[in-house]
């Protein structure tokens, strides 16, 4: 195994170890605090959904406040940005429609099997209704733990600033993702539609995915604002890369390992996939199939207008752009070569 691969791997699942025993604890704590049977049923199914995370975000959360200081004062950080991944995860279900989510139901799907007795036509409203304000309350606990774990640090208000930061540009991201298959399918095509595609990669993925965490580490630490600014440069080709990747995963990866089904092909998503393959001879098939269930119709087409190779060229160019920028970087080595572990962990990923 390479030697940074193996110790981004022992540095990940000692801090995923940490982490799932804090969250264990804290959905224990939440889970005694209500009494209303109506409230309770809507934090347990909280609880449920907060459980079983990657907690890769809270692992470079951890590395990056670990650059600058050695403690585990970043536990609860890390536990903040991991609850604030649920919650707009239970946000994009509704979004998506999603049946699944962590191997598991939905919110709206648990409450439709709870409810199927009731036949009234209010159920999918209702059950769409109550994971709205689930995600909600989960995007205010985690600044709860923000601010009652960190009212003594002097960092505390850049903290909240640029957690506030992230989430914002998470959400304009979220929101490019939605219009913009919608005006694509009416066929209303944007111009330079990479560059959108590709701000959707940063706002909603880069950001909140790798850059947010990482350097959110990096200011509850004290970093300065020259050595932030740095690795959010980095970052974000890790970050574009990530999505790149996910996106091949999503359309060629194999759906046992994956969990997806081409969800982005039936659904109209914005992929470089899908802006590359308009530039070509294949365009006017292409439009046929896009958006339907003829998904391998589209895959095929995907390989022979080049659009793969082309998606693939990108994410490894970024990838190593990433890797020589974090070479020539003036950080500690075990933080250099922990990183650029992750980045290889992510290149190589099939899930």
């Amino acid at each position: 195994m390479d030697k940074y691969l193996e110790n981004f791997i022992e540095y990940y699942k000692n801090i995923k170890e940490k982490c799932s025993k804090e969250i264990n604890q804290y959905n224990h704590i939440l889970g005694q605090k209500d009494k209303n049977e109506i409230i309770k049923n809507a934090v347990d199914k909280f609880i449920y959904l907060n459980n079983d995370g990657k907690f890769l975000r809270g692992t470079l959360a951890a590395l990056g406040y670990q650059t600058i200081k050695k403690d585990d004062d970043y536990i609860f950080l890390a536990l903040a940005i991991e609850i604030f991944q649920t919650s707009i995860l239970i946000h994009d279900d509704i979004i998506d429609k999603a049946l699944k989510r962590r191997g598991k139901d939905t919110i709206p799907v648990m409450y439709k099997k709870e409810n199927s007795d009731n036949r009234s036509e209010k159920l999918d409203d209702v059950a769409d209704s109550m994971a709205i304000c689930i995600g909600d309350l989960g995007f205010y606990l985690a600044n709860e733990i923000l601010l009652k774990n960190y009212q003594n640090s002097p960092n505390l208000g850049k903290v909240l600033s640029y957690y506030n930061d992230m989430v914002i540009k998470t959400i304009k991201g979220e929101l490019l993702d939605v219009f913009l298959p919608f005006k694509e399918e009416c066929h209303k095509h944007t111009e330079n539609l990479e560059k959108q595609i590709i701000e959707i990669y940063t706002l909603k993925t880069a950001w909140y995915s790798v850059i947010g965490p990482f350097c959110l580490g990096l200011t509850l630490a004290g970093a300065e604002d020259e050595i932030i600014k740095k690795f959010e440069d980095i970052l974000l080709d890790v970050g574009i890369a990530f999505q790149i990747k996910d996106d091949l995963l999503g359309v060629f990866g194999e759906e046992d390992t994956t969990g997806k089904t081409a969800s982005d092909i039936k659904e109209f998503k914005q992929t470089l996939l899908y802006s590359y393959t308009l530039k070509t001879n294949y365009k006017e098939e292409f439009l046929k199939y896009y958006g339907t269930d003829n998904t391998a119709l589209v895959k095929e087409i995907f390989i022979k207008s080049g659009a793969k190779k082309y998606a693939e060229e990108k994410m490894n160019e970024k990838f190593a752009e990433a890797i020589k920028k974090l070479k020539a970087l003036d950080i500690s080595d075990s933080t250099k070569e922990i990183l650029l572990g992750f980045i290889i962990f992510l290149k190589n990923r099939e899930k």
